[in-house]
Parts: C-alpha cells; structure tokens; sequence
C-alpha cells in the first residue's frame, strides 16, 4: 500500500510547489498537529527523505541538520534505500 500523502507530496515536488510539498510531508510525520495519533508516521522514512528535500530546495540548514539525523536513523533500519516518497516519482524511483 502506498499512503496517499506520499504521492501527492512528490506530484506536488515535481511541479515545484515546495511549500505544499513540505506541508504534506509535517502532517504525514506528526509535525503539522492536525492528525489524529493513530495517522502519525513519525520515523517514517519516505516522508522524512522528501521532507529534507523541501527544507534543502528552500535553504534551511539548521532544521535539514535535524532532519537529515532522522534520516540516516531511519535509513539504517530500512531494508530498501529510498530516494523519493513515492515510486511514482519521476526518475528517483530505487
């Protein structure tokens, strides 16, 4: 299965709306507030990966460094290397 909100954060990457994008990535990881518990995926690294993506795209060093923290933790638990949050992105998929 693949969550809703990953593909439309990378349709919404590669149409170059980052801010959106980034939106979309807070709420799936818990940090936008507006998710019930139950729907918070926050070691998720599909959304953590594309997350830092939008913090990079726009120049934010001090939280990527968090971020990209939370992705080298969750990269190493992973069994698959992840480069987009979704296979349906264009050219990141694998």
């Amino acid at each position: 299965m693949q969550p809703v909100r990953h593909a439309l954060g990378a349709l919404l990457l590669e149409q170059d709306r980052t801010a959106e994008a980034e939106a979309v990535y807070r709420e799936d990881l818990g940090l936008g507030g507006a998710l019930p518990r139950a729907q918070i995926q926050p070691d998720n690294l599909w959304a953590l990966r594309e997350l830092l993506e939008c913090l990079q795209r726009r120049g934010e060093t001090a939280e990527a460094m968090l971020i990209r923290q939370r992705v080298d933790f969750a990269a190493a638990r992973a069994d698959l290397p992840v480069s987009a949050s979704c296979f349906c992105a264009r050219g990141k998929a694998a």
